[in-house]
């Protein structure tokens, strides 16, 4: 655990108790004051950002909500802060590449929805509950995307709740065991060499060494989620669920209704239905959802792949569905849950942040995939009933 997550961890803690200790009018102002606190300690610039940007958006909600003009202005500010910032952190010297900006990526999707949503008259600009929903700790560092009528709506029935409290503890030491065990000491420091020292084809090392990614990246995702969903928990607030095991899905569309939840449902809101309702074309939707979706990782050729790959193949598993015979249905049934985990093995764990010049080996990597699933089809078809043995296992038990 570095410095920064130690210190993390501990204001977290010390954020429950100022949410239960001080007068009830002023508890959530003080999580929101010690969050800022936080915020400027380990990212001046950062802090600075969270300030005047929730200022703007609540100045252009408040007084400008229904001037379309504003609106687009205010998320198109947003968007090209976000895409300047990560585009300077890129390289390796100049004023902004040396800057941390915590939580940027969270923030900036929670700002667009704010805006948006202020728009279409569903929020009532209120400055205190803004900052109170922008100022909120769990969620700063790691996400999730929470919304902002579901987190008043929370502030509003918030209260003590034991059952609550023991739930929220179970679930802090859950993400902690995922985050420090699983994905440091288990995956990074005992797996991720492995792969090398087999007798394996390149091709194969590589496709390992993408499932260990894979695997790393959803223990520190769902892990850090995990916690933060404990800690808010703790303070009386709740936020949404950001993974509902993956592993079950059976398709790539499911698998992102299933994976980074928050994220998936606001690209689906705020970048897939306003392209579908301008364009009327669905696959122009999909692709520009999910390069956004892959932009917001980090702003890379390799992501910009990434995006439209998982664009294309949620298309093709959408065209599959509608127009799939009957007959085919009970093949389906079988096959489907290992391709899936094949492709976000391989292609999806590749998230893990990467320097362009490893684009060739990563997409080495993937390209491997498509010879994965004709073994694993072919696979299961000639030992149906032992893979599907596996495989309720794993839907069981992982």
């Amino acid at each position: 655990m570095t410095d920064f997550h130690a210190w993390h961890f501990a204001t977290l803690a010390a954020l429950v108790l100022i949410a239960w200790a001080l007068p009830k009018r002023w508890q959530m102002d003080g999580v929101a004051a010690a969050s800022l606190i936080f915020v400027a300690v380990f990212s001046p610039a950062a802090a600075i950002a969270l300030c005047l940007n929730t200022l703007l958006v609540y100045l252009i909600v408040q007084y400008r909500q229904r001037q379309e003009a504003w609106v687009l202005a205010a998320v198109g500010y947003v968007m090209v802060q976000f895409v300047v910032i990560r585009y300077l952190q890129r390289f390796e010297s100049g004023f902004i590449a040396n800057l941390s900006f915590i939580g940027l990526a969270y923030s900036s999707c929670r700002y667009i929805h704010y805006v948006v949503e202020g728009f279409r008259g569903k929020i009532k600009a209120d400055l205190r509950q803004l900052i109170h929903y922008q100022f909120f700790l769990p969620v700063v560092v790691a996400g999730p995307i929470n919304r902002y009528p579901d987190f008043v709506r929370s502030l509003q029935r918030r209260r003590w709740d034991s059952a609550d409290f023991s739930r929220a503890l179970e679930r802090i030491v859950y993400g902690y065991a995922k985050v420090a065990l699983i994905g440091h000491y288990l995956i990074a420091f005992k797996l991720q060499d492995k792969p090398e020292s087999l007798d394996l084809a390149p091709w194969m090392i590589l496709w390992l060494e993408s499932l260990l990614d894979w695997a790393y990246l959803y223990a520190q995702f769902s892990g850090w989620s995990d916690i933060a969903i404990g800690f808010a928990l703790l303070m009386g607030i709740r936020i949404p669920e950001n993974f509902n095991h993956p592993l079950k899905a059976k398709n790539l569309i499911e698998f992102w209704q299933r994976w980074h939840i928050s994220l998936s449902s606001w690209c689906k809101d705020y970048i897939f239905t306003p392209v579908l309702s301008v364009t009327r074309n669905p696959l122009i939707a999909v692709i520009a959802a999910m390069v956004v979706m892959g932009v917001w990782h980090e702003l890379s050729l390799y992501y910009l792949l990434w995006g439209v790959y998982h664009a294309l193949g949620i298309a093709v598993c959408r065209l599959y569905q509608t127009h799939a015979p009957e007959l085919w249905q009970t093949a389906r049934n079988l096959t489907r849950w290992n391709p899936t985990q094949h492709t976000n093995g391989g292609v999806y764990a590749a998230v893990m942040p990467v320097d362009n010049s490893a684009i060739t080996n990563k997409l080495v990597a993937t390209s491997s995939i498509v010879l994965s699933w004709g073994l694993t089809f072919s696979f299961i078809i000639s030992g149906a009933p032992i893979i599907e043995t596996v495989n309720q296992w794993i839907l069981t038990y992982v």
